[in-house]
C-alpha cells in the first residue's frame, strides 16, 4: 500500500494559516494521519471496533484511496469485493490447512516415497563406490569427516592408536578431502619415491601451509615450480644452504667462536640457551644467503620471531582444513585465524622491505646475494623473450624467502635445541660422544666439517634425535595427481598423503626396541646392518633443500660446544618438563671441561 500521495497546487492559498504558493505540491502522509492519537484511540494497536458507531457519533474513516475529487474512482467496488472475499478465503484457508494436516499424517505421495528412497540409495551406493579399495579407517561425519575429533594435541597419539587399528596404511576425510595416512618408511618411499610420478604435486586446494609459503619453491606446482627448483638449486649450493662449502664456512666458525665465549661468560649458572642459538643461527643465515648488505640482523630477528607464532597457530586442526568451505565459512570462525593473518602481513612486510631495498639499489653487473641473483635471471630470461620469465614473480621470491628465511633460523635453532635437550636427558652419551671427540679431534682445535666423516657416534647421536624428535611428527605433504595403488590399495587422484614420521620412526620392523634411546643402531658393525635413517626432511624430489645446511650446523655447535662444555639441566626443586623445555625455553648449565 502507499504511505503518501502527491499533488499539485494550482492556485495560491493558505492551508492551517500558512501560505501556499502556486505549483506547490502536496504530499498526503497516509501513514502519520493513521496513526493520529487525537484521531485514534491507541493508534499501535490492531482494534476494528473502533470503527464501530457508538454514542450516536460516526468514527474517522482511512482516507487510504484519496479524498475529493482525486479519489480513487473503483473505491466503492474494491472495498465491496473485500466485503465478499474475506469471509470466503479465511473459510477455505482453515478448511484447507486441516486437509493437509491430515494428508501429512495419514498418507504420503507415493511418488515422493520413491524419490527420495532412490536419493538415498543413489547417495548410499556413490559413498560405497567411492570407497572401493580405500585405505580402510574412520568415517567421521558427512563432508567434515575426521576433522571435528582432530585434537591440537597429541594428535600424533591418535594416529599411532589408527596405526595399529587399521594398518600401516590409512584413510580419513577432512572437508571434503582424502588423507593416506603413510605410517612405514616403506609406504613412504613407495609414494615418493618409487611412484614420484603420481605425487609430485603440493595440495592444490587452499589450506593454511600452502598459503604461507604461496608461490615459493616449497609449494609451487608444475611447471613454474619445476622452474623456480632448478633455478634455485645451484644458487643454494653455491651459497652453501645445501651443504655448507669451506669458501662459505667463516660465519659458521665465527658463530660456533663466539656461542663458546657466550657459554664461558655464564660460569655454569642456569641460562636460556634458545635465545642464543637463535641469535646466532639469524646471523648465519642473514650472512650466507644475504652477505652484509642484503639485510639486517633486525629483519631477520622480527621475521622469526612472526614466524614461530606462525608455527606455533598451524595446529592440527588447522592444518587439515582445505578448500574453499575451509576458507570462507570455518576458519573464520576460529578465533587465532585473523592472528595468522594480521601476522603473515607483517612477514610479508619485512621481505617486501627487504626486496624493494634490492630493487632501488640493484646492479647488475654487482651481484650482491641471493635476491639479486633472482633479478638477474628473470631479467635474462625477459631479454630472450622466454616465457618462463613470467614464473620469476615478487610473490614467488616471498614464497621462498619464507621458508628459507623462516626455517633456516628457527627450524635450525629447534634441532639444535633438541639435541641439547638429549644431551642433558642421556649423559652417558654425552661422555661417549666427548671422549670421540677427544681422540678424533683432540683439545688444541675446534672441530672442523672435514671431521665429519670421522665422528661416527655423535652423527649416530644427531640420527637418533631426529628420530626421536617430537618437532615434526607428521606432515600433509603431497597430492596425488593421478589414481595408482599403494600396497595394494586404491589411491585416487587428489587424496593427500600424509607423512607420519612418530609412527613410522617407531616401527618395531624397522627399529630393534624403539622406544628405547640407541645411536648405536646407526652404526654399522660386522654382526649388525645399520638400521634405516630417519626421514626427518622427506624424500624424494619434494625433500627439503636445506637438509646438509641444517645437518653441518647441528654438528659443529654439538661437537664445539661438547668439547668443550658439560651440559646438565637446572636443579630446581619440584621442577617439571614444561619449566625447562618449551619451543622458546631451553634451561641449560653449561660447566667448563677440565682439559687435563
Amino acid at each position: 500500500m502507499y504511505r503518501f500521495d502527491y499533488y499539485f497546487f494550482s492556485e495560491e492559498t493558505t492551508i492551517g494559516g500558512y501560505r501556499i504558493p502556486k505549483g506547490s505540491i502536496m504530499v498526503l502522509n497516509f501513514y502519520s494521519a493513521h496513526r493520529n492519537p487525537e484521531t485514534y484511540e491507541g493508534p499501535d494497536k490492531f482494534n476494528p471496533s473502533r470503527f464501530t458507531q457508538s454514542n450516536g457519533r460516526r468514527p474517522e474513516q482511512p482516507i487510504t484511496f484519496g479524498v475529493g475529487k482525486q479519489t480513487v474512482m473503483f473505491r466503492r467496488i474494491l472495498c465491496n469485493d473485500a466485503s465478499v472475499f474475506i469471509p470466503h478465503f479465511v473459510f477455505d484457508k482453515m478448511k484447507m490447512q486441516a486437509n493437509m494436516i491430515s494428508n501429512n499424517i495419514y498418507s504420503l505421495s507415493p511418488v515422493s516415497v520413491a524419490i527420495t528412497l532412490a536419493a538415498l540409495l543413489i547417495t548410499i551406493i556413490y559413498y560405497i563406490l567411492k570407497r572401493r579399495d580405500l585405505p580402510p579407517g574412520p568415517y567421521g561425519l558427512p563432508y567434515f569427516g575426521y576433522w571435528p575429533f582432530i585434537k591440537d594435541i597429541n594428535f600424533h597419539l591418535d594416529l599411532d592408536r589408527m596405526k595399529k587399528k587399521y594398518g600401516d596404511i590409512f584413510s580419513f576425510t577432512s572437508t571434503g578431502r582424502l588423507y593416506i595416512n603413510l605410517g612405514t618408511i616403506k609406504a613412504v618411499r613407495e609414494a615418493h619415491i618409487t611412484k614420484s610420478d603420481c605425487f609430485g604435486d603440493r595440495i592444490s586446494d587452499f589450506n593454511l601451509l600452502s598459503n604461507s609459503f604461496k608461490d615459493g619453491v616449497a609449494f609451487a606446482n608444475g611447471e613454474p615450480w619445476k622452474v623456480i627448483r632448478k633455478f634455485f638449486l645451484p644458487i643454494m649450493k653455491e651459497r652453501g644452504t645445501i651443504s655448507i662449502k669451506n669458501s662459505m664456512s667463516g660465519s659458521l666458525y665465527d658463530s660456533i667462536k663466539s656461542t663458546v665465549d657466550d657459554l664461558k661468560a655464564r660460569k655454569g649458572e642456569p641460562f636460556n640457551i634458545v635465545d642464543i642459538m637463535t641469535l646466532k643461527c639469524t646471523s648465519i643465515l642473514r650472512l650466507t644467503l644475504f652477505g652484509d648488505v642484503g639485510a639486517t640482523d633486525e629483519q631477520i630477528r622480527r621475521f622469526t620471531e612472526l614466524y614461530l607464532r606462525e608455527m606455533a597457530i598451524l595446529l592440527p586442526s588447522n592444518l587439515f582444513l582445505s578448500g574453499a568451505f575451509a576458507k570462507y565459512f570455518i576458519l573464520p570462525l576460529k578465533s587465532n585465524y585473523r592472528a595468522l593473518q594480521k601476522n603473515h602481513e607483517q612477514m610479508e612486510n619485512i621481505l617486501r622491505e627487504m626486496i624493494d631495498y634490492h630493487k632501488s639499489t640493484y646492479d647488475e653487473e654487482n651481484v650482491r646475494d641471493i635476491i639479486d641473483e633472482y633479478f638477474k635471471e628473470r631479467d635474462i630470461r625477459r631479454k630472450k623473450g622466454d616465457p618462463t620469465a613470467k614464473y620469476f614473480t615478487d610473490r614467488a621470491l616471498i614464497g621462498t624467502l619464507t621458508q628459507f628465511v623462516g626455517d633456516g633460523v628457527f627450524a635450525v635453532a629447534a634441532v639444535i635445541n633438541f639435541t641439547f635437550k638429549c644431551l642433558m636427558e642421556y649423559p652417558e652419551e654425552q661422555e661417549k660422544i666427548y671422549k670421540e671427540i677427544v681422540e678424533v679431534v683432540g683439545l688444541e682445535r675446534h672441530p672442523t666439517i672435514e671431521d665429519k666423516s670421522k665422528l661416527t657416534y655423535l652423527n649416530a647421536f644427531i640420527q637418533e634425535t631426529f628420530r626421536i624428535s617430537d618437532f615434526f611428527n607428521f606432515f600433509p605433504s603431497q597430492e596425488c595427481v593421478k589414481e595408482t595403488t599403494l600396497g595394494g590399495y586404491r589411491i585416487p587422484k587428489g587424496a593427500i598423503t600424509l607423512l607420519n614420521f612418530y609412527t613410522a620412526h617407531r616401527d618395531p620392523e624397522i627399529y630393534e626396541e624403539p622406544e628405547k634411546f640407541n645411536p648405536s643402531r646407526f652404526i654399522q658393525t660386522e654382526r649388525k646392518r645399520k638400521e634405516e635413517l630417519p626421514m626427518t626432511f622427506g624424500v624424494g624430489k619434494r625433500a627439503c633443500l636445506g637438509e646438509g645446511f641444517t645437518m653441518m650446523q647441528v654438528f659443529l655447535f654439538l661437537a664445539t660446544i661438547v668439547q668443550n662444555f658439560r651440559l646438565e639441566s637446572p636443579k630446581i626443586k619440584d621442577k617439571n618438563a614444561y619449566e625447562i623445555y618449551t619451543a622458546d625455553k631451553l634451561s641449560v648449565c653449561a660447566h667448563l671441561r677440565d682439559p687435563k
